[in-house]
């Protein structure tokens, strides 16, 4: 039986801490999966790396120093799982992984995981823009995941000139992106 001073006790200072560490959680979950979708192009596997992130987070909650930056924390972890989970995929799936590269991919998501919304949108109207080769290409390589090899013998071409037409792709893609996103800057 409680004593009536133990029921008037207010929550103790952990559980207020583990409240607050839960919203910020629940707050970032978002902004941490485009971090991930960023770098793991697969939504099924970015969603497991979503779940993996969170589970580092509550396991290092005690290492999170309240009223810090808990968005740049949680981006940190989300790249070392993201990195974790590419690593792993490399050796199932790829045969070059430019972890360089990947670094960079991780550094541009983490400024601009606030602008996710302005970037779909822009992202959007640049595939419309496409032509419908290119299109076909980028929804079967990053929608359907459709291996390069598969896609060459159905288009009748070698997997370089797959490779070379995704790399134009995308290319393009990320210039329209950049003044779209540079032109909605410069009227905001």
């Amino acid at each position: 039986m409680s004593t009536p001073h133990q029921e008037n006790n207010p929550p103790s200072r952990s559980r207020r801490e583990d409240a607050a560490f839960d919203r910020l959680v629940t707050e970032h979950q978002q902004r941490i999966y485009y971090f991930i979708r960023s770098m793991v192009f697969n939504p099924d596997d970015a969603k497991d790396t979503l779940q993996d992130v969170n589970i580092v987070l509550y396991r290092k909650r005690d290492n999170y120093e309240p009223g810090t930056n808990f968005k740049a924390w949680a981006f940190t972890i989300a790249r070392f799982e993201c990195l974790s989970y590419l690593s792993r995929y490399k050796k199932k799936q790829w045969t070059t992984l430019d972890t360089g590269l990947l670094e960079s991919l991780a550094d541009g998501a983490e400024d601009k995981a606030d602008d996710v919304d302005d970037w779909l949108v822009a992202l959007k109207e640049c595939l419309l823009k496409l032509t419908d080769e290119a299109k076909f290409l980028i929804q079967s390589r990053y929608q359907q995941q459709t291996p390069l090899e598969q896609t060459a013998q159905q288009l009748q071409t070698s997997i370089g000139a797959i490779k070379q037409k995704l790399f134009r792709a995308r290319k393009q893609l990320k210039d329209c992106v950049i003044r779209r996103l540079k032109r909605e800057d410069a009227i905001g």
